[in-house]
């Protein structure tokens, strides 16, 4: 059996560890132990400014509400 390995750098600790090619972890094994308490990036909220509200719903808002004419 032939296992493929990369070296990798912890982005939590900084220390060299090897992961094999199929996983997708970018932290060491102890890391990811004190990690895994934290949210996950997909599952918080976006940040950031609200999203503008388009001017073809606003004009639509004002001419139902008799403003725009």
């Amino acid at each position: 059996m032939e296992l493929r390995v990369h070296l990798k750098i912890c982005e939590g600790c900084g220390c060299l560890w090897y992961r094999a090619q199929t996983e997708g972890s970018v932290y060491c094994k102890e890391c990811e132990a004190k990690l895994k308490d934290f949210p996950s990036p997909e599952s918080r909220k976006r940040r950031g400014r609200p999203a503008r509200k388009s001017l073809v719903r606003v004009w639509a808002v004002a001419e139902a509400a008799g403003g725009a004419e």
